[in-house]
């Protein structure tokens, strides 16, 4: 074989190479990508249920304290 030869085959195999771990790599970064995506979507939704459950908490205590003020309708008006 001449030297050209082995040169092109040489440099053939090491893109070949290169580009199959560049391939695996980018699969791996794109997987882990996903996955943030995951943990933020159940971060947001734990999120969303403790603000539902604080809402009612004031909704509530509000309610209950309109109750204790004499001359106080519901909607928050003297009237």
């Amino acid at each position: 074989m001449s030297k050209a030869a082995k040169l092109t085959f040489g440099a053939s195999c090491v893109f070949a190479v290169g580009t199959i771990w560049f391939v695996h790599k980018a699969q791996e970064w794109e997987r882990d990508s996903m996955y943030q995506g995951v943990i933020r979507d159940r971060e947001r939704k734990t999120q969303r249920e403790q603000n539902e459950r604080e809402f009612g908490e004031t909704r509530a205590l509000h309610a209950e304290l309109i109750k204790q003020q004499p001359g106080v309708k519901e909607n928050g008006s003297d009237k």
